[in-house]
């Protein structure tokens, strides 16, 4: 008779797991980032003795934009998709706007009322406006 041999417990081989194992940790290194991709944004920060009520100290302007496209503003119209007329005079007058906030000490603050069925030209126009006459904090509501 033959002897049998003893059986051999199965073997697993490690070298193709090490393998795999090494790629995801290249593949999850390589899509991952260090560092969190934020916006930069100023925030104002006060001193313990400035405890003023913030709607105080912001000079905040109601506009609306109608469906023909024009711009409504205490009681004045502009046309901003008809002529550049009426562009240049609402630069102008946002300017004005601008000078007269920084005189008196406040933050010019404008808040858009767009109609529903207003053209999106007219807003991007009037945010157009109103970036070139230097008013930075424009709301919708």
């Amino acid at each position: 008779m033959r002897q049998r041999r003893p059986m051999d417990a199965p073997e697993i081989p490690i070298a193709p797991m090490i393998d795999c194992v090494f790629l995801m940790l290249v593949y999850f290194m390589t899509t991952s980032s260090l560092e969190k991709s934020e916006a930069d944004l100023p925030c104002p920060v006060g001193s313990a003795g400035m405890a003023l009520d913030p709607l105080e100290s912001i000079d905040e302007q109601q506009m609306t934009i109608s469906p023909s496209g024009t711009v409504l503003w205490n009681g004045s119209s502009f046309d901003l998709l008809g002529s550049s007329t009426g562009y240049r005079s609402l630069c102008d007058r946002l300017k004005t706007f601008l000078n007269t906030c920084r005189l008196s000490g406040s933050e010019p603050s404008l808040r858009i009322q767009p109609h529903d069925d207003a053209p999106y030209q007219a807003v991007v126009t009037f945010l157009d406006a109103a970036t070139l006459a230097g008013i930075e904090a424009i709301h919708f509501p």
